[in-house]
C-alpha cells in the first residue's frame, strides 16, 4: 500500500501538468469558437457540422442549439444510444460548449434536470 501511494505522489506533477496543458488546449479553442484541429478520429480540422454529422447528429439537433455550443470537439454522440426520457436526471463529465446537454435538455423536458462539468472555466463561460 505504501508503494502506491509513493508512486502517485510521484505521477503527480506530471498529472498537474497534463491537466494544466489540456486546460490550455481546450482553453484556445473556447476562445476562439473553432475545432480542435488536431488530426484524431474523432476531431479533425474542417467544417465544425460536419464533424457532427459524421458523428450521427442530425442537422435539426445541430441547428437546435445555441450558436457556439457545437464546438466540434465530441468523439461520440450519446443521444443516439441513450434513450433518455421526460423526467430523468443527465450528467454529462466534460460538456465542453454544452451541445449533448442542449439536446438532452430536449428529450428530459421541464421536469428533468440536465447538469453539465467541465474542468476548462472558458467551455462553460
Amino acid at each position: 500500500m505504501k508503494d502506491d501511494r509513493e508512486a502517485q505522489a510521484n505521477d503527480r506533477p506530471f498529472h498537474d501538468e497534463a491537466r494544466q496543458l489540456v486546460r490550455e488546449r481546450y482553453s484556445k479553442v473556447a476562445e476562439s469558437n473553432g475545432s480542435c484541429c488536431t488530426s484524431s478520429a474523432c476531431c479533425q480540422p474542417g467544417p465544425i457540422t460536419g464533424i457532427s454529422e459524421k458523428l450521427g447528429y442530425s442537422k435539426q439537433d445541430i441547428s437546435g442549439v445555441p450558436e457556439g455550443a457545437d464546438m466540434g470537439l465530441g468523439c461520440g454522440n450519446p443521444h443516439a444510444i441513450a434513450g433518455l426520457k421526460p423526467g430523468e436526471t443527465v450528467i454529462d463529465l466534460g460538456c465542453g460548449g454544452g451541445f449533448d446537454c442542449f439536446l438532452a435538455s430536449g428529450q428530459v423536458g421541464e421536469k428533468g434536470r440536465v447538469i453539465g462539468v467541465d474542468m476548462t472555466p472558458e467551455m462553460i463561460s
